[in-house]
């Protein structure tokens, strides 16, 4: 990465190998881990979070949108369910983690 992107990111003359060190990440490569990672809720409790978003994601992968419906697929729409999907484990990875490091508010 060029020096003066790293200015624009950080605000900072700071060498980002010296925030990437100061911030626990190795400074050769670009390796991490996230915790949550660890984790990996079973399809089903996956499903139970954003119902619908299964039904629609059948749907876009069997083409089987009929020309009645007011919602027609698109890049757009195929990409936001993607992420959705992708959300529902996430959420669910960070809420094991939230919970144990806020156990008075339940989820």
């Amino acid at each position: 990465m060029e020096q003066h992107n790293d200015k624009r990111r950080y605000l900072t003359n700071l060498p980002i190998e010296l925030v990437q060190l100061m911030a626990g990440f190795p400074t050769y490569g670009r390796f991490f881990y996230l915790a949550r990672t660890a984790l990996n809720p079973p399809t089903s409790l996956c499903k139970k979070l954003f119902p619908a978003i299964s039904e629609r994601h059948d749907r876009l992968a069997a083409k089987e949108l009929s020309p009645s419906d007011p919602i027609q697929s698109s890049l757009a729409e195929n990409a936001f369910v993607q992420v959705i999907m992708m959300f529902r484990k996430t959420f669910i990875q960070n809420s094991v983690l939230m919970v144990e490091l806020h156990s008075c508010y339940p989820i």
